[in-house]
């Protein structure tokens, strides 16, 4: 059985970062380009045509420059419409590199894309090429990746629970049920944590919060698995050993696509 990977968080985006630009090559009606960048499921952007190519520019601004490492999309059409997906950087605006191999998403859910970083760069660019109906997504982020440390203890990441209004019968039949979504949880534990692990899931909450953000629970044999996830709302981390360690518990839900 191969060894687990380490957790890893992507919550750091400068897309749509305060003092940027974001821009689109076009966008349809009652959609906007800064939806993506929001972190909600909720509202979205949209081309206003079909043909590509596509692209969604960030501009960091004068004297300014940003550094990315991975990719993550969710809420998309991309392999339903077959767009050619690519990440590009460039320091005139004008002549962009690709930051990874171009692909097409074996599906419509969620991904993460891992790169090497090829530096900081003032302008960056999401391309979507060789479609013929209109992309659209609800959230896109791109920056660098948060890599934790292995789980402590095991875990579902597969964990669900159906919500749903369930009417019984006065005998206790089952009369009726309407499923409304399904519900993802996991909670991820990290015992005798250094203050190095402890520094980075601070750093993750206090950035992020209690909003949604992509999270990698074994990214080496499942890199498919890849959640939009949000933490509860309280975050306690006891020390131990006299504030040598910690004991770190995650607890994250999301709704299953």
């Amino acid at each position: 059985m191969a060894d687990w990977a380490k957790i890893k968080f992507y919550w750091k985006s400068f897309s749509g970062s305060q003092g940027s630009a974001l821009e689109a090559s076009s966008t349809f009606e009652r959609t906007s380009v800064s939806n993506i960048c929001n972190m909600l499921e909720t509202n979205l952007w949209q081309a206003a045509v079909g043909m590509g190519p596509h692209y969604i520019m960030h501009d960091s601004g004068e004297g300014n420059s940003h550094e990315a490492d991975y990719l993550a999309v969710s809420g998309h059409n991309f392999a339903s419409i077959n767009a050619l997906v690519k990440l590009q950087y460039s320091n005139d605006g004008e002549s962009y590199l690709d930051a990874f191999t171009p692909f097409i998403p074996a599906s419509d859910r969620a991904f993460v894309k891992e790169f090497t970083s090829p530096g900081a760069f003032r302008y960056w660019r999401l391309a979507l090429e060789g479609t013929v109906i209109a992309p659209f997504i609800y959230i896109a982020a791109w920056g660098l990746r948060t890599e934790l440390d292995y789980a402590s203890a095991s875990f579902d990441p597969n964990e669900q629970e159906v919500k749903a209004a369930v009417n019984l019968s006065n005998g206790g039949y089952l009369a009726g049920a309407h499923a409304k979504y399904i519900e993802r949880s996991m909670t991820i534990r990290f015992d005798d944590a250094d203050a190095a692990l402890y520094g980075k899931v601070k750093e993750w909450w206090e950035g992020s919060g209690t909003r949604n953000f992509f999270v990698a629970w074994e990214n080496s044999g499942h890199p498919e698995d890849v959640f939009l996830m949000r933490p509860e709302p309280r975050f306690s981390n006891p020390l131990k050993s006299g504030g040598a360690a910690r004991d770190i518990v995650i607890a994250l839900t999301g709704r299953k696509e």
